[in-house]
């Protein structure tokens, strides 16, 4: 998670050519996209309409920005009890989202964006109650 998070190299070349023609925050606030939706439904067109490469990354980033984070569902109540609550779950999920998305595109390894928040928070959320189940399954063996 972290390589694909913060470690893969980007494109050398582009970068330095971005960062000389419009400087570092020109580059930052280009790779931000806070409008919801706008990432996941361009995805979604190209899964309908194109084959082959384009639907395969569109896939991909779909789908591997749930799956990415179920673990975190899964593991966040089942580690720590205050993270039982639905609500402390969720606010918790999300600040470490925000604070992800905010460091990829502060240390420009990625782009800050509201529909990965999006992504990310569903895939918890399918992680959560795995994690509950864990719980009541380990408690009820130590009884």
């Amino acid at each position: 998670m972290l390589w694909l998070l913060f470690l893969r190299q980007r494109d050398g070349f582009l970068l330095s050519h971005a960062l000389e023609q419009g400087g570092y925050w020109e580059y930052v606030r280009g790779s931000v996209n806070l409008r919801p939706l706008d990432t996941i439904g361009r995805f979604l067109r190209t899964l309908e309409t194109q084959e082959g490469y384009f639907a395969r990354h569109a896939f991909i980033n779909l789908a591997g920005n749930v799956a990415m984070f179920v673990p975190l569902g899964v593991f966040l109540p089942a580690l720590f009890k205050r993270q039982r609550r639905c609500w402390r779950f969720f606010l918790t999920c999300a600040l470490l989202i925000i604070l992800v998305e905010a460091a990829q595109a502060l240390l420009l390894r990625g782009s800050g964006d509201i529909d990965d928040l999006t992504l990310n928070l569903a895939g918890a959320a399918i992680g959560y109650p795995l994690g509950l189940l864990a719980v009541r399954i380990l408690e009820k063996g130590e009884r």
